[in-house]
């Protein structure tokens, strides 16, 4: 077993005893002959600190003993590179010391908290429900929305739609300026109600107008 692996069994087994820990005050965890009170968060901070130590000293003693071999052969060849530290592992740690801040469900622990942390299923639902500045900048006090209009580009199906009713318009207005523009029939003879129209005109310029 690799010293990461031999770590990260730890973490695991610390996560396990502070959730125990609610339903369990008792309980302790063990690490190097002492046992440790998880209830107690100073103490956890102490068993916490003591395994981070205990992680970076087995992390730096692997890559020195990677450079003492590569001194050994004559440092030939390009020197080994330092293996980064495993920040999953130590994000974990942290976690276990904010266990109560972090296992907080009440929502509304910004306004009650000054400093709050969050679990990372509570900060992505806190950014789910965050509003952008820019809509902010863009909705008056009255909620209506002040931005200038754009006009949005017509799909391909919406353009074959009106492109369809447009030609048959078209059809239609064609037909109905054909029919108005066309030739009416010709009269060769007055009709009656013309022919009692004779004369009426003359008759209201003597009868009706002031100027003759």
């Amino acid at each position: 077993m690799t010293y990461i692996e031999r770590f990260a069994r730890l973490v695991v087994e610390l996560e396990i005893t502070i959730k125990q820990r609610k339903t369990n005050e008792s309980l302790r965890f063990g690490y190097g002959g002492v046992g440790y009170d998880t209830d107690d968060r100073t103490k956890r901070m102490v068993l916490i600190e003591r395994i981070a130590d205990d992680y970076v000293r087995a992390h730096a003693d692997v890559n020195q003993a990677a450079i003492d071999t590569w001194v050994e052969r004559g440092c030939k060849g390009e020197r080994p590179a330092s293996l980064p530290l495993d920040g999953a592992l130590l994000d974990r740690l942290t976690d276990a010391v904010l266990n109560e801040e972090i296992t907080d469900p009440n929502p509304y622990k910004v306004s009650h908290e000054d400093y709050p942390f969050f679990s990372d299923r509570q900060l992505d639902l806190r950014r789910d429900r965050e509003t952008s500045l820019k809509a902010a900048e863009e909705t008056g006090t009255d909620g209506r929305d002040y931005r200038i209009p754009k006009r949005r580009k017509r799909t391909g199906y919406e353009n074959r739609f009106v492109d369809a009713n447009a030609k048959i318009r078209n059809t239609e207005r064609a037909a109905r300026y054909k029919r108005d523009i066309a030739p009416g029939r010709i009269v060769t003879h007055m009709t009656e109600p013309f022919v009692t129209c004779v004369g009426l005109g003359d008759k209201w310029r003597d009868v009706l107008s002031l100027v003759y």
